[in-house]
């Protein structure tokens, strides 16, 4: 670490009890040929449509500071935020647990996790951790006093759920479109959450410095084999046209494990640029709509909490009962009995899985986290019960534990409950981790 950068550390973490607030962004973007995860098979890129970023934003109390940071990767695993936060820790002395790293699930990010068709790549992840640290310390070195507006938007036009209740009872993941099986369709088998999440950060009664901006979709819309943000890249682009080119912009997943942007019930092309274009711009004006109508807050308090939700890892399932007939998740049966395998010897070494469930408090902001996939319905019960002004709840922080469906999604079928390294924990496990979040949260209020 520079001498420059030593010092602007120490003056930062000793400041005279101000509310201040730092951003940071470090570059994520992988080697061309890098494979791209998310698919069911090996899907090497050929080249970089937009670049992936770390982007992180510190804020301190005078006391206590906090960092969150969102990635433009598929998933985040737990070795990969251990040797982030080691570092952050090192340089930076914000403590393990005030550390939020989120991936936004971009399918169009880098080799980062191994689940169905990808493999994790050693030296990426290391440029991962690497890049996360280095936000972090520019963002608590760049810590200046400053002015937090905190609010809630609602944009409920571009996601939806994506499973549906069929005419024989059972629930499909994305019914194909134009088939018989998508003419027995009933309706959508749960809701989404429109909520769009923002917190601001401005000089005091000055410019718009950073924004950080909390919202449920899965992140499919570019596809193909370039590198690309998706929609958050369009999202930043259109902040930053809006605040300025240097404006930095986190985003943070809301619970997307059965949302996305396509409309099923549609026959429209719900892919590829415009699209996405789309949908950034569409979630940029209702963040700015949100931050025009917020109250700045001068002084506030922050908190955080860990806590420990210990799940067990599914039984040996019946394949053929397992397997959708059609649909997103059907076919495909040699890249799941290799992937049975797999979770066999996690379950073989350890029956159950200790998830981490982090809870950070930023004045009236509760936030709430963990490492899966989360559906949807188990996050608005947690917002519904929590005890905070406004609530976020973060999926895919801080380690990655895969899909966590609700116990109806079991036993109705569909994508999400097959077995694999990306769906493998017991259909009890989404109550738990949505009683550990609500534990996390109150631990950490007022």
């Amino acid at each position: 670490m520079s001498a420059l950068l030593s010092l602007a550390l120490l003056l930062a973490a000793t400041g005279d009890g101000d509310l201040k607030a730092g951003f940071g962004v470090a570059d994520l973007t992988p080697d061309a040929g890098a494979n791209i995860p998310g698919g069911f098979r090996a899907n090497p890129n050929k080249g970089v449509r937009d670049p992936l970023h770390a982007v992180a934003c510190v804020i301190s109390d005078g006391s206590t500071p906090v960092a969150l940071v969102g990635i433009d990767e598929l998933f985040i695993t737990k070795p990969t935020v251990a040797r982030a936060r080691e570092r952050i820790d090192r340089t930076t002395k914000i403590p393990a647990g005030n550390v939020l790293i989120a991936a936004s699930h971009t399918h169009s990010g880098g080799p980062i996790a191994g689940a169905l068709g990808s493999e994790e790549d050693p030296a990426y992840l290391a440029k991962v951790a690497d890049g996360i640290a280095k936000a972090v310390e520019d963002a608590f070195a760049a810590l200046e006093t400053a002015e937090i507006g905190i609010g809630l938007g609602k944009e409920d036009s571009i996601s939806f759920n994506r499973r549906f209740l069929m005419k024989d009872g059972r629930e499909a993941t994305h019914p194909e479109t134009g088939t018989k099986n998508h003419d027995q369709i009933v309706r959508p088998a749960g809701p989404i959450d429109p909520d769009v999440g923002v917190l601001a950060v401005r000089k005091p009664g000055g410019g718009i410095r950073g924004v950080v901006v909390n919202f449920a979709c899965h992140v499919t819309v570019m596809g193909g084999n370039l590198v690309s943000a998706d929609y958050v890249g369009f999202l930043r682009k259109e902040l930053k046209e809006v605040y300025g080119a240097t404006t930095e912009i986190v985003f943070l997943n809301g619970a997307c494990g059965d949302i996305t942007q396509v409309d099923n019930l549609s026959t429209a092309k719900e892919f590829g640029a415009e699209h996405s274009a789309m949908m950034g711009a569409k979630l940029a004006a209702e963040t700015v709509r949100t931050i025009n109508r917020m109250a700045w807050l001068k002084t506030l308090t922050n908190a955080a909490a860990s806590v420990t939700v210990p799940v067990a890892i599914r039984s040996e399932p019946n394949p053929a009962s397992e397997s959708p007939s059609f649909g997103l998740g059907s076919g495909n049966d040699e890249v799941y009995a290799s992937e049975r395998k797999k979770v066999a010897e996690e379950r073989e070494k350890s029956p159950l899985l200790n998830c981490e469930v982090q809870g950070l408090r930023i004045g009236p902001l509760g936030i709430a986290t963990n490492g899966s996939e989360y559906f949807v319905e188990y996050s608005l019960r947690m917002k519904a019960a929590s005890p905070h002004k406004f609530t976020w709840f973060v999926e895919l922080a801080n380690e990655y534990i895969g899909y966590v469906p609700t116990a109806q999604a079991f036993v109705g079928g569909g994508y999400e409950p097959r077995t694999a390294r990306s769906s493998k924990l017991a259909a009890d496990g989404g109550q738990k981790l949505l009683e550990g979040g609500l534990s996390a949260l109150r631990k950490i209020a007022p």
